[in-house]
């Protein structure tokens, strides 16, 4: 785990977040992936982050947030993402965190498309339904922990990053054609 990781957990548990790791990083990740100014979605950052009586935070409050944010741009740019469920032992619970960050993944790329930071294309929507799917397995699935789930988690995992890096590559071919 790194410093940026660990300085996350730490602003999670100081804000009381009820948000795990994999959650957040799945909603951060959206972002870093749009190539979107921080500034144009910061009122997501500030509910997700916030409780409803703290709605007034400045953007420097989230500091750890925003380089987060920017180290996991840095990484999906770079073909690198890493996803912090990678190291659990369990195949079950990669799966089940892999499909709780595809949620939170999915609420970020569903705001950035609903503001029109990101537009509405064919490819998106089918990356949002496939990852829709990916969201429920924790849920609607039998997991065993067997090889046959180690390569389906490979599988899945492999998809998740491919869509990633899809979104990462579209928007900031988009940013530079508005540029």
């Amino acid at each position: 785990m790194d410093i940026l990781e660990k300085q996350l957990k730490k602003f999670l548990s100081d804000i009381e977040s009820p948000f795990s790791i994999n959650e957040v990083f799945g909603y951060l990740t959206g972002f870093a992936a749009s190539n979107q100014p921080v500034d144009t979605y910061f009122p997501a950052l500030e509910t997700f982050f916030s409780n409803k009586q703290e709605l007034n935070k400045k953007m420097s409050d989230y500091k750890i947030v925003v380089d987060n944010i920017m180290l996991i741009k840095q990484t999906v740019g770079n073909e690198s993402l890493f996803f912090p469920f990678s190291v659990q032992e369990s195949v079950q619970e990669r799966l089940i965190a892999l499909g709780e960050w595809s949620n939170s993944f999915l609420l970020s790329i569903n705001y950035l498309i609903q503001h029109k930071l990101l537009k509405n294309t064919l490819d998106y929507q089918e990356i949002i339904h496939d990852l829709t799917e990916i969201s429920k397995v924790g849920q609607n699935y039998a997991i065993n922990d067997n090889e046959e789930t180690n390569e389906y988690y490979i599988e899945i995992s492999s998809y998740v990053v491919s869509a990633v890096n899809h979104i990462y590559i579209t928007s900031l071919e988009d940013t530079t054609a508005d540029d």
